[in-house]
């Protein structure tokens, strides 16, 4: 199959390793790698595509979307939105998220994943990458969402010696009791995109969202970090996000203000 990624930053790359590995051609749509290739000839033939571009610009992104692609086989496989609203016209949708670092994809470390549709999982499961199936695309991208806010959090107790595996078991069931309030399964954050995508997000410091934390602690400020680190979705995700009682989400809104 000819598969079109939207999106050839490092997490995009990785995804098309995966995909590759697995006998697929690969199209990358992306204006900043890839200037020359417009989205229609990316797009061109394929038989899915998987959108791997920032969070923050996706509304935008998809509010000019040509609708003949709409009718194809669309994974979203970016980490930050918090409703998935702007595919409500897609045919054919579905939401991929996992605990996983696009170097350590590149190197072949084994990987784990959660996918909304058996669509996702057979394109993308291999003997690196183990998909874990549930039928909740919205608890999938929540999961997504949020741990990044919650590493903001940790990478900011982290720095002041606070116990952070007790922070991220708070921080788990908050993020249950989200899901479900939101219309979620609540059982979601149990999966890799929850409990395993927030303990390796809360605990390294190749996260971004973990180092802006730090980061605050030290005093620094929100404009400083985000002039340097350019992407925090974490940071954009906490000032969208319903955190009226939820201490731990809370706590991160009070911080980046």
């Amino acid at each position: 199959m000819i598969i079109s990624i939207l999106g050839a930053g490092a997490f995009g790359t990785a995804l098309g390793k995966i995909v590759t590995d697995n006998g697929h051609e690969v199209h990358y749509f992306d204006p900043q790698k890839y200037p020359e290739v417009s989205l229609e000839q990316a797009t061109d033939c394929a038989h899915a595509v998987i959108i791997a571009i920032p969070s923050i610009f996706i509304p935008d992104f998809i509010a000019s979307y040509p609708a003949n692609l709409k009718n194809c086989p669309t994974i979203l496989a970016s980490k930050g939105l918090t409703n998935l609203d702007c595919f409500k016209d897609f045919l054919q949708f579905s939401v991929l998220s996992g605990p996983a670092f696009a170097e350590d994809i590149l190197s072949g470390k084994p990987a784990t994943f959660t996918a909304s549709d058996p669509f996702a999982m057979g394109l993308m499961k291999n003997n690196q990458i183990t998909i874990e199936l549930v039928d909740d695309p919205l608890g999938i991208i929540l999961c997504g969402s949020l741990k990044n806010v919650y590493a903001i959090g940790s990478g900011f107790q982290s720095s002041s010696g606070h116990d952070i595996a007790t922070y991220i078991e708070h921080a788990h069931n908050e993020m249950a009791d989200y899901l479900e309030k939101h219309g979620a399964e609540r059982k979601t954050a149990d999966l890799a995109c929850g409990i395993g995508d927030l303990i390796l997000t809360c605990t390294n410091d190749t996260s971004r969202n973990f180092r802006c934390g730090q980061r605050l602690q030290a005093g620094e400020s929100i404009e400083s970090i985000l002039n340097d680190l350019k992407t925090v979705e974490g940071y954009s995700t906490a000032q969208i996000i319903d955190a009226e009682g939820y201490p731990l989400l809370s706590k991160v809104q009070s911080i980046i203000s």
